[in-house]
Parts: C-alpha cells; sequence; structure tokens
C-alpha cells in the first residue's frame, strides 16, 4: 500500500470526526488525491472548508443517504 493512500485513509479518519457531527453531510470518501465529503444540499458546503490537512475537499451534493437492510 502507497504512504500517499495511507496518509489520505488517516485525513479520512480525521475528517469523519470533525465533519460528520455537521448537519447534513451525509458520508465522507476519498477521491483521486481529494476528500470527498458527500452532503445533502448545497448550503452545508459554506460550513467546510476547501482544504483540509493539505488535502482538496470535493463536496458532492448527494441527498439523503439512507441504509438499506
Amino acid at each position: 500500500m502507497e504512504s500517499q493512500e495511507l496518509d489520505l485513509r488517516s485525513i479520512k479518519a480525521a475528517a469523519k470526526q470533525q465533519f460528520a457531527q455537521i448537519d447534513g453531510v451525509e458520508g465522507i470518501g476519498i477521491g483521486d488525491r481529494t476528500l470527498n465529503i458527500y452532503i445533502h444540499d448545497s448550503q452545508v458546503k459554506q460550513q467546510l472548508p476547501s482544504e483540509f490537512q493539505g488535502v482538496p475537499v470535493n463536496c458532492v451534493v448527494t441527498g439523503d443517504i439512507t441504509s438499506r437492510a
């Protein structure tokens, strides 16, 4: 596993701790050298940074995400 991939995973974990409690954040993932934050609507983007720990943040509007059993 590449060092950069490990770094992105640790940054994702830190972002999850910091941003998951924000109402409207539906999930957090890793893109192509970006941190993807999945949000309910575009207004949530105003509460998020454009960069986190040196990694660009890409906000993706998804609407509500619910798990299927």
